[in-house]
């Protein structure tokens, strides 16, 4: 029998990963290979580490052959170490052959080189573009309205905000002296980072200078203490100036340069905001390129030379704002097509195609460097070729030397994912097993229990400090946490709404502590409405979906696949991400349940919510659930406290045990 389950194991990742003929696993291949390969050199220049870089990759008739890759790129991967990355088109035009392209490079050695190996050539592959994936902020407005997730808005005066087409619309529509739209972001971002802006002025009034633009990054405490706001009016925009702003020195430069931007003209605006020798500095970009005129860092005053610093150094969200000018006829708008933020050193590194020279012999990367792209945090999403994610749960509070040497078991059985039991008493005790899962490109999460081993669920104290001590615990270790993987209780909204609430309000309570420094996972029992997902979803970075209850284990796929249908969709429309379960019996046909899984695949492969299928055991199932259970409700079925996923559970415990 053992035999038999690592053997069903094996059969079950290969389905989940064999995704190409080619040998290399590259995403959405759509049952094609890719012809062409390109190998591309980067070469680190700041002396510095760069990790989850993003680097922009500019195509054109010297350096590609359009006439090779699809006519709108969807065919384009690209690689490092066999480890696909992600990346985003930003403009793909084969008539003109010209293309720009973004991709999330994981490591870059500091003054080393990275290998990037870029693939096309496949007419069959379907299109992974993904900004948000890409970048650490990202928003292209699609939608009919505002994404609360990323912005809070405000108006005044008659100000408006519209968004429709992909574009969002900051307008002062009427004659009013005072009239403004405004958005900000819910998210705040720390130092060495640049925020982009594809953007255009339209008038509508008398006045051809039209509305005043702004853009920029503003303290989430205190907007109007610390702040670095770019400032153009007038006529094509031809005045440009800063307003900098920290604590109570405000600095306000002159009109540096021209914009020179047209009337109804797409171009991108960029604010970088980084140290460099000591000082803080900010500058400004556009479309791409550094206006030197714009670079700013100190101000020295007085005959002494007084340093006086106007750059703030704390986290600062992001804002974009229109108005009108002088008179009450300067009626307008900003129109914006796409906003993101990315990571920014002033000596960014060189990006090599084929066939130009380099000026340095690259030093290749070690493999134990790179990672496999997970799911990250809430704004940088999973896109749908990371499908095949294999998932165990160890509920050893303590792994030993020998949970640790199975972890070569695990990888070479393909598992890529460990939800860890973590005692918070004794939360040091893991940080070895961590490490040499991280060095074997194993991903962990803390999965938290209360005082009594069972699951924690509902809003209280001790869940919430639970968190609190993972993430004191990932500040001072040598090995991190990767996620916090949360339990809910099935709830019904109708019976059961005081549990619903209960289940939202933890979330909530941990996503304002977690977001922005590690992954939130919910377990998500067969009961749960789609209704309580969509109250959820904003706090939630990664769903795990149960499909069965106890007294039905042996679905077919397409009752699966009904089973979850609403709650894929609407965590679909979120555009969040989920793990979908499936139970098998230790005495199941394993031909069955490879077809099962090879049909759940094949029906969910192109769908961008899904991450990957993982198993559960129902005799492990069962033993978990009657032990987890309340004392009075101990031997009935259900799912009320009970983690939803129990990935491989019983082949991992035999795996342990060998």
């Amino acid at each position: 029998m053992q035999r038999k389950i690592i053997l069903f194991l094996l059969i079950s990742i290969i389905l989940l990963t064999g995704m190409t003929g080619t040998g290399l696993a590259l995403s959405n291949a759509g049952g094609g290979d890719w012809n062409y390969s390109e190998e591309m050199t980067i070469k680190e220049n700041s002396g510095k580490d760069l990790g989850n870089y993003q680097l922009q990759v500019l195509l054109d008739s010297s350096n590609f052959d359009f006439s090779k890759a699809n006519p709108d790129g969807s065919d384009i991967r690209f690689t490092v170490n066999d480890n696909q990355l992600y990346h985003w088109i930003e403009e793909w035009d084969a008539g003109s052959e010209s293309a720009i392209i973004w991709i999330k490079v994981p490591f870059i050695p500091a003054n080393g080189m990275t290998y990037v190996t870029m693939h096309y050539g496949n007419p069959s592959a379907i299109d992974i573009s993904s900004g948000v994936s890409t970048f650490d902020f990202f928003d292209d407005f699609v939608g009919m309205r505002l994404s609360i997730a990323n912005w809070r808005s405000d108006t005044n005066g008659g100000g408006e905000i519209d968004i429709g087409n992909g574009i969002i619309s900051l307008v002062n529509p009427k004659k009013h002296p005072t009239d403004f739209s405004e958005i900000t972001s819910t998210d705040a971002f720390g130092i060495n980072s640049m925020f982009v802006v594809k953007r255009m002025k339209v008038t509508t009034g008398t006045e051809l200078m039209g509305p005043v633009l702004e853009q920029g990054l503003l303290d989430p405490q205190d907007e109007s203490e610390n702040m670095i706001v770019h400032r153009t009016e007038l006529t094509n925009e031809s005045k440009v100036t800063w307003t900098l702003i920290r604590d109570d020195d405000k600095f306000k430069s002159r009109d540096l340069t021209d914009l020179g931007i047209a009337e109804g003209t797409w171009y991108t605006s960029g604010i970088a905001w980084y140290q460099e020798d000591n000082f803080k500095k900010v500058s400004w970009f556009k479309n791409g390129v550094r206006d030197t005129r714009m670079d700013y860092s100190y101000d020295i005053e007085n005959e002494d030379e007084t340093i006086i610093d106007h750059i703030p150094d704390n986290e600062l969200k992001l804002y974009l704002y229109s108005t009108t000018a002088s008179t009450i006829n300067n009626m307008g708008y900003m129109a914006v097509d796409h906003a993101f933020v990315r990571k920014y050193t002033p000596q960014e590194p060189t990006v090599f195609l084929p066939g130009e020279t380099v000026t340095q012999e690259p030093e290749p990367l070690p493999e134990s460097e790179m990672q496999v792209p997970q799911p990250i945090l809430k704004d940088i999403n999973m896109p749908a070729s990371e499908v095949g994610k294999q998932a165990i749960f160890i509920f050893e509070p303590y792994p030993d030397n020998r949970s640790i040497s199975a972890i070569n078991d695990l990888k070479a059985s393909g598992i890529n994912t460990v939800f860890l039991r973590t005692d918070i008493n004794n939360i040091w005790n893991s940080e070895r097993f961590i490490k040499s899962a991280h060095e074997n490109n194993i991903t962990v999460y803390a999965m938290i229990l209360d005082e009594k081993k069972d699951f924690v669920d509902g809003i209280d104290e001790s869940s919430i400090e639970a968190v609190e001590e993972v993430l004191d615990y990932n500040t001072k270790s040598l090995a991190g946490f990767d996620g916090i993987y949360i339990s809910l209780k099935t709830c019904d909204p109708v019976e059961l709404e005081q549990v619903c609430q209960e289940n939202a309000q933890l979330l909530e309570a941990i996503h304002e502590i977690t977001a922005g420094k590690i992954l939130l996972v919910a377990g998500i029992p067969a009961g749960y409405d789609r209704s309580s997902i969509e109250s959820i979803a904003p706090n939630v970075d990664l769903f795990v979906l149960m499909t069965h209850d106890m007294d039905e284990i042996e679905l077919t796929a397409e009752e699966i696949e009904d089973s979850v249908a609403s709650k894929m969709g609407e965590i679909r429309g979120a555009g969040e991400y989920a793990l979908i379960t499936v139970v098998v019996s230790e005495g199941s046909d394993d031909a069955e349940v490879n077809e099962l899984l090879n049909s759940l695949y094949a029906y969910y492969s192109d769908d961008p919510a899904f991450l990957g299928v993982s198993l559960l055991m129902h005799e492990d199932l069962q033993e978990v659930l009657e032990a987890s259970a309340p004392a009075e409700e101990k031997g009935i079925p259900g799912f009320e406290a009970i983690f939803v996923i129990f990935g491989l559970l019983s082949i991992a415990s035999r795996l342990r045990k060998q």
